[in-house]
């Protein structure tokens, strides 16, 4: 109970006992009264105290409750006062109401009810105990009536501070969550400029070292040529330039490239390899982020075969044969891996699989059995929602 409860349980059972202060005839012996005394005010400090007036082992809210019950019981029918000192189980019939199920409730209430009518009969009669029970009744009815409407409004304080205790939880857990996404789309922007960075930057820087390479290998003996070159890898500079701009400005596929087998034999070219472009199956029209992803994917690969590979030639497949998939193949005639060996370490492939696999594709690479390298990248041509 509250505290309210419990300072008016300790006024009732106070002034039922003030009975005995008026100059009335007692009908018991001296040890009654005093037994009667001592039960009043156990029953008293334990209604003040509450549950937590009990022995620490037995501490528990039914056990408190049937304690209080049986003590009432006992002073009803151990008092040399009978009639008025029957409200002294008024406390105990809002208790039992208050914190017990219902079904023991209503045990509890028609146990004090009868206690009450039942130490009437015994001391005066059956007349007087059923004259006594209506009045008795209504008290039990209000007492039952107030001790519902305060326990449902109880209940429903309890209710809506276990929702403002969830709802306080639930937003918490959501400023997390909100923390925690914002750090992924942190993390997965950051990957993204990364790959993007690498793969446009990174090849342009290799194809613009083949030109100036070229240059100066032949910028004594052909002026012409090597002028050629040079102006292939001023023009190489401005692409890699506008390129920058479009990852950093705009932060999206480019959707103003030319057809993708034409933006292969260009970049295939640019290095200086002997490539040869072929397509399978009807082109189509790509979603924009799977053609960038395809773009970015063979600059990867046709890079790899400038550093690494000492190709003489490569064979560039674009196959729309698929319905619903594109697959981009590049094979060269290379040194391969050696044997037990892996790719070089770095952001590119790492960065080739992780965009490939954000739009639901896979990539495969490895030796050729006749000798080289091949890469395999398969992407669907529905763009995931």
């Amino acid at each position: 109970m509250e505290l309210f409860g419990r300072v008016a349980f300790a006024l009732v059972v106070l002034a039922v006992f003030c009975e005995f202060l008026r100059p009335v005839q007692l009908e018991g012996t001296a040890w009654e009264v005093a037994l009667v005394f001592a039960l009043g005010a156990l029953y008293a400090i334990l209604g003040v105290l509450g549950e937590e007036g009990l022995p620490a082992r037995w501490r528990s809210k039914p056990l408190y409750v049937v304690v209080q019950t049986a003590l009432a019981t006992a002073i009803v029918f151990v008092t040399p006062l009978k009639g008025f000192s029957g409200l002294v189980t008024m406390p105990a019939a809002s208790l039992v109401v208050l914190e017990l199920s219902w079904p023991w409730a209503t045990l509890g209430v028609l146990e004090l009810f009868a206690a009450v009518v039942g130490a009437i009969w015994f001391s005066f009669g059956a007349q007087a105990a059923l004259t006594s029970a209506p009045s008795y009744g209504i008290a039990f009815v209000f007492v039952v009536v107030f001790s519902l409407v305060t326990r449902q409004a109880r209940e429903s304080r309890q209710h809506a501070e276990q929702l403002s205790q969830e709802l306080a939880a639930a937003n918490e857990q959501l400023r997390q969550h909100a923390a925690e996404a914002g750090e992924l789309a942190t993390t997965r922007e950051r990957n993204r400029i990364a790959r993007e960075i690498h793969d446009g930057i990174g090849h342009y820087l290799t194809t613009i070292n083949v030109q100036l390479e070229a240059a100066r290998a032949v910028f004594t003996a052909q002026p012409a040529q090597a002028a050629t070159a040079l102006d292939q890898a001023a023009r190489l500079s401005r692409e890699a330039l506008e390129d920058v701009r479009r990852s950093v400005g705009t932060l999206r596929a480019d959707s103003t490239r030319p057809p993708l087998p034409e933006t292969l034999r260009a970049l295939a070219a640019n290095l200086g390899l002997n490539a040869t472009v072929r397509v399978q199956g009807a082109p189509r029209t790509l979603p924009a982020n799977v053609e960038h992803a395809l773009f970015r994917s063979a600059q990867e690969g046709l890079t790899n075969v400038c550093k690494h590979a000492a190709a003489t030639a490569i064979d560039v497949a674009l196959d729309f044969a698929q319905e619903q998939r594109i697959a981009l193949t590049l094979a060269d005639d290379g040194q391969g891996l050696p044997v037990g060996g892996h790719p070089t370490k770095g952001h590119g492939l790492q960065g080739l699989r992780e965009r490939v696999e954000l739009l639901g594709g896979m990539v495969r690479f490895g030796n050729r059995p006749e000798g080289g390298f091949t890469l395999r990248v398969e992407l669907p041509t529905k763009e995931l929602a």
